[in-house]
Parts: structure tokens; sequence; C-alpha cells
């Protein structure tokens, strides 16, 4: 069993990747494979504006990007290796939602546990929510904790 827990430092995240390992032992830790991913935002739009440049602190922006993203998985990884369970951990850049449904696809998943950051009504229409887009994009079942 494949479970993606797109991860991105935050309480519920953190509570996301608790909720994971109580699954793997439900299961039979053995048989679960917990893909950690951290997906990265950027803008590289504004890199045309750096002329022939651009290719280079375009290089430099992904090589901080992924670095960032590694030292965010750091904590969660050790968490679930301690816990006995198989991890292989992620980072990619771009729209988060997207990243996530394409992943994964491209993984086959079998489902996705995400925290929600508990913006309610209100805040999910007017700031948009990362975990509506990706129930939306995936075709797995997807488990959010808040």
């Amino acid at each position: 069993m494949k479970i993606l827990v797109p991860y991105d430092g935050s309480a519920s995240s953190e509570r996301a990747v608790e909720y994971s390992l109580r699954i793997a032992t439900a299961v039979g830790k053995p048989t679960v494979h917990l893909h950690l991913l951290n997906v990265q935002q950027t803008d590289t739009n504004v890199l045309e504006y750096f002329g022939r440049d651009s290719a280079d602190v375009a290089a430099r922006l992904v090589s901080d990007c992924r670095d960032a993203g590694a030292k965010v998985l750091e904590r969660p990884t050790s968490t679930v290796t301690n816990a006995d369970v198989r991890v292989e951990r992620t980072v990619l850049i771009g729209d988060p939602a997207d990243v996530i449904g394409s992943y994964a696809d491209q993984q086959c998943c079998d489902m996705v546990v995400m925290g929600t950051r508990g913006l309610g009504p209100v805040g999910g229409l007017l700031l948009g929510s990362v975990a509506s887009k990706v129930i939306h994009a995936v075709k797995v079942p997807v488990t959010l904790v808040k």
C-alpha cells in the first residue's frame, strides 16, 4: 500500500504523518510504503528579467528550493523511519495541488493523507484550498487531517 503524505511542516501535516503511521500499523507496516512529498512554490516568471543569466539564476533557484524542501522533510522522515515504515521523500517545485495530483498518479499511490490548515469555508473561498483542489485532482481516496 502506498500512502502519499504532502508535508509542509505545519502542525496539521505533522498530524497527517502520525495518522498515516496509525494506518500503517493497522494494515501491517511491511506492506506500507509512505511517500513524503514537499512542494516548493516559486515564481520562475521573474527569470525573464535577468536576460542571459536567467539559466544560472533558475538553476540556483531550483537548487535552493530543493535544499529547503529536503530540510523540511528531515523530521518526518526520521519519525517514519523510527516507526519502522518504508519511506520515500521527494521535493518538487510547482503549484502544490497540481504537483500532488500528478505525483499521486505517477507513483500509483493508493491514498493521500494530508493536513488542512482549517481556514473554514470563508477562508477557503478567499484563499483557495489546496486540499479541495487535491480532492478533485486525484483518483484515489483523500483523508484530510485537521
